[in-house]
């Protein structure tokens, strides 16, 4: 693919928002907030601690010389699509692919699978000692383990890769990219916006249980925010290397290739998550705790460790590249 034409001046340009980025900010996002946290106070609450990664990516671009910065509209509203239109592409299609799953594993007993599956945490409490064996013997059936590790990649990790790669290729034709910077900037911004929304549905999800204390509402957020969106940012930010190798540079980069990584390390989260679960006897994902929750999060730990290395190293490549061709 030709290398994206530069004729625009350096740095985003000085003009105002548009209307629609106006009412946006000031109107749409103000009023999602309150009606949020009318509908869940807590959640509300943690909803600044939730927008942690994405405070400190807009104070990241924010500080950089003006050369350097993303054109925050063209940043915004790949951050918001990629959160809402993106979000409910990701539903549909996950849900899609995991009935096909399911019927071609479990086929007589696919019904009964998928109302497991669908359990909530409250729900799996209040269980009686049968349905609780019936669950433990459905976890350990290897069709069960096939189709976690088939949905961890190609229901999970696999579309949500794509989706990041599309909000840079949304950005690059609607709105201002200028550089291969705005490549890395709008990969994180897509990552952060899919992984907010997500974020804040498990939160959601975990405040409004009966059973939720405060150690399981804390751990919600440690995983979703502390492990899940560095996880998910890394990801956008490694597609978007390529990417902007690809544009830029005008290197015979393929989609295949750039999804390569990103979504084996998804796809390896996803899987230790679920795997984990099911361990401990659960169809579908619940807690675990204890040693296994011990498990789980040096699982978490190692994969996050490895995949910021590769990234790190990407990153430093990545530099040395754009280097050389100046």
């Amino acid at each position: 693919m030709a290398s994206v034409a530069q004729t625009k001046p350096p740095g985003p340009s000085p003009h105002p928002f548009a209307q629609s980025t106006k009412i946006l900010l000031w109107a749409v996002l103000p009023t999602l907030f309150i009606t949020l946290s009318i509908s869940s106070p807590i959640t509300g609450a943690l909803s600044l601690l939730i927008l942690a990664p994405t405070l400190w990516l807009i104070h990241h671009n924010n500080t950089r010389p003006p050369p350097q910065k993303t054109d925050p509209e063209t940043l915004l509203w790949t951050y918001v699509l990629t959160g809402t239109v993106g979000v409910i592409a990701i539903i549909i299609i996950q849900s899609l692919i995991s009935y096909t799953l399911a019927l071609a594993l479990f086929q007589d007993t696919t019904s009964a699978f998928l109302k497991e599956m669908q359990r909530s945490e409250d729900d799996v409490a209040s269980l009686k000692p049968d349905t609780l064996a019936l669950r433990r013997e459905m976890a350990s059936q290897w069709s069960y383990w096939v189709f976690m590790f088939l949905f961890a990649f190609l229901a999970a990790a696999l579309p949500e890769e794509l989706l990041k790669y599309t909000g840079i290729i949304y950005a690059r034709r609607r709105g201002r990219v200028i550089s291969e910077r705005d490549y890395i900037t709008l990969g994180a911004a897509s990552a952060l916006g899919f992984s907010t929304i997500e974020n804040i549905g498990f939160v959601y999800a975990a405040a409004v249980q009966q059973t939720t204390n405060f150690g399981k509402l804390a751990l919600t957020v440690i995983e979703r925010v502390v492990l899940g969106s560095p996880m998910h940012m890394m990801g956008g930010i490694l597609t978007a290397f390529d990417a902007s190798r690809r544009d830029f540079r005008g290197e015979d980069i393929s989609l295949g290739r750039m999804m390569l990584v990103p979504v084996f390390f998804h796809g390896i989260w996803d899987f230790s998550l679920f795997g984990v679960s099911a361990l401990d006897g659960n169809v579908g994902w619940v807690h675990p705790q204890g040693k296994s929750l011990v498990l789980l999060l040096g699982i978490a730990a190692a994969i996050l460790g490895t995949l910021t290395y590769v990234t790190q190293k990407r990153f430093e490549s990545w530099k040395a590249q754009r280097e050389k061709s100046k």
